[in-house]
């Protein structure tokens, strides 16, 4: 089975090729998806001799992210998956950037204006992700000895006296990886049309429904 995964939630564009759960070729630029995003499928797929016909998923992330760049992300994988007729696998930005780390383990990113997305991930329990201000999110996890993994840099100081805080700048490759093993949501059919990104919105988020 030939899945392609694309991430353009932020700062890199990320398109992975796997092969029955193992990594085919990773293709990881920096810059805005519009400029890249076409030529880096293109490109993954002839680096593994594949073409499109050869594919038998897709999978993308839905947000939270850059508006514009969940926007082409999003519409890319949407119109390959149609044309194609291949199903489709929305990941939560969150999801996938914890999937690869031991819990119990927050994952954060920022919302603009001083607030973050925010989930507490247990490995029995299945968390809502949120919104709220940075400042009563870490009150939460100041009484916890959870770990904290940021994406982004935004609140670093905030946690530099705390040892279990870890900030990456992109999610990767084995991150996706995860989120997609672990993806619980499969759209076939018209359902994809009804896809959209999960932008950053200053309110209660269910993580379980695509937006």
């Amino acid at each position: 089975m030939y899945t392609l995964v694309l991430d353009t939630s932020g700062p890199y564009t990320t398109v992975l090729i796997t092969q029955n759960n193992e990594l085919s070729i990773a293709n990881i630029l920096k810059g805005r998806p519009a400029e890249y995003l076409h030529e880096q499928i293109q490109t993954s797929l002839k680096s593994v001799n594949l073409t499109p016909k050869n594919l038998d998923r897709i999978a993308v992330v839905i947000g939270p992210g850059s508006w514009t760049g969940l926007n082409i992300g999003v519409t890319a994988a949407k119109t390959l998956a149609q044309v194609l007729n291949l199903p489709l696998l929305p990941l939560n930005t969150l999801d996938a950037l914890v999937s690869d780390a031991c819990r119990p383990v927050w994952g954060l990113m920022s919302a603009g204006r001083n607030r973050c997305y925010y989930a507490r991930y247990s490995i029995s329990q299945s968390p809502e992700m949120a919104v709220d201000s940075i400042d009563l999110v870490i009150k939460q996890i100041e009484t916890d000895s959870a770990s904290v993994i940021e994406y982004g840099e935004v609140f670093r100081e905030k946690f530099c006296q705390r040892g279990t805080y870890l900030s990456v700048d992109r999610l990767l490759p084995e991150a996706l990886m995860a989120a997609l093993e672990t993806s619980r949501i499969l759209l076939t059919g018209d359902s994809i049309k009804s896809l959209t990104p999960a932008y950053l919105q200053p309110s209660h988020v269910e993580r379980d429904a695509p937006h």
